[in-house]
């Protein structure tokens, strides 16, 4: 099925269309009988034709912004859940569970290299870039406690991001 707006309104537009005919007709079948209903649905789905032709430039013009806003957020909703995964993985690799020496140096700077790319991507609302920077920063210094409090902060900011939307 295409989606785009301008099939979207032409499927709209005959709908209503049609709609407003077979009312029109049942309505004035039920006054008057067959010349009335074929005069009622001619006018009224007439009526209705004309009325979405009119309004059918800006009916497209709400349904593109609705599309770039949904795109924006969405994207917006993707380049987050991708940070937060690239600093876990960071964070993993700085605090590894089965001890210091468990993750080689060279894998450490790649995760860090990666996280801090993620962090600058364009698209990231202010809050959360700031909490990404504040959790890398906590990594950075070594203190899994602040690390944990930072990430926390960090995932906050993502869902405050999600219910602005």
């Amino acid at each position: 099925m295409d989606t785009t707006p301008e099939h979207i309104s032409s499927r709209t537009a005959a709908a209503w269309t049609v709609a407003l005919a077979v009312l029109g007709g049942f309505t004035g079948f039920a006054w008057d009988g067959p010349f009335l209903a074929v005069t009622c649905a001619l006018s009224l789905g007439g009526g209705a034709a004309v009325g979405t032709i009119l309004s059918r430039r800006r009916m497209i013009a709400t349904i593109r912004e609705g599309q770039g806003k949904a795109a924006a957020l969405g994207y917006a909703d993707g380049i987050a859940d991708m940070m937060v995964l690239g600093i876990s993985a960071y964070r993993a690799s700085v605090f590894p569970l089965s001890g210091p020496d468990a993750v080689d140096a060279a894998e450490r700077r790649a995760r860090r290299t990666a996280a801090y790319r993620l962090t600058a991507a364009d698209g990231l609302p202010h809050p959360v870039r700031e909490a990404a920077a504040a959790a890398l920063e906590a990594i950075d210094d070594g203190s899994e406690r602040d690390t944990q409090s930072a990430i926390e902060d960090l995932m906050k900011a993502v869902q405050e991001q999600r219910r602005d939307a």
